[in-house]
C-alpha cells in the first residue's frame, strides 16, 4: 500500500482560488456598504439644508409669500431676492448646497402659501433628488 503524505499541488491551488472568490466577495460587500453610507449622508445634509432654507422662509415669511425666496438651480443660481434679508439667505444657502453636496443643485418655489424646495445632487451619472413640501 502507497501512503499519501501532505497536499498536492491540485489541492493548494483550488484553495487559493477559493480564498481569493471569498476575498474579492468580500471587497464587493464593502464597497456596497460605503456607497449606501454615502447616499445616506448626502440625504441627511438634503434635509437638513431643506429645513435651514424653509426656516429662512419663515422668518421672512412677508417677502417669502412674495416670491422673494424663490431660487432655480444652476451655476449661477438664478433667484428673484431683490436686497436685504432675502438675497442674503438665497445667496448663502445656494452656495451651502453647492458646497455640501456634490453637484448640489438647490430650487425653491412658493405658491398659494406652499414652499417646495427640490435637491439634487451627484451629477448626470447618478443624479439624487431630495423634495420637501411645506405650507408657510
Amino acid at each position: 500500500m502507497k501512503h499519501t503524505q501532505g497536499f498536492s499541488l491540485v489541492e493548494v491551488l483550488v484553495s487559493i482560488v477559493v480564498l481569493s472568490i471569498a476575498l474579492l466577495g468580500t471587497a464587493g460587500l464593502t464597497a456596497a456598504s460605503l456607497k449606501s453610507t454615502n447616499s445616506s449622508y448626502y440625504r441627511s445634509q438634503a434635509t437638513v439644508l431643506a429645513d435651514d432654507i424653509l426656516d429662512r422662509m419663515r422668518a421672512n415669511v412677508t417677502v417669502a409669500r412674495g416670491g422673494g425666496y424663490n431660487i432655480i438651480g444652476g451655476d449661477p443660481p438664478v433667484f428673484t431676492a431683490a436686497s436685504g434679508t432675502a438675497f442674503f439667505d438665497v445667496t448663502e444657502w445656494s452656495a451651502t448646497v453647492a458646497q455640501t453636496l456634490p453637484g448640489g443643485e438647490g430650487d425653491v418655489t412658493f405658491a398659494l402659501g406652499v414652499a417646495t424646495v427640490v435637491i439634487t445632487w451627484g451629477g448626470a451619472d447618478s443624479p439624487e433628488t431630495f423634495t420637501t413640501i411645506s405650507q408657510l
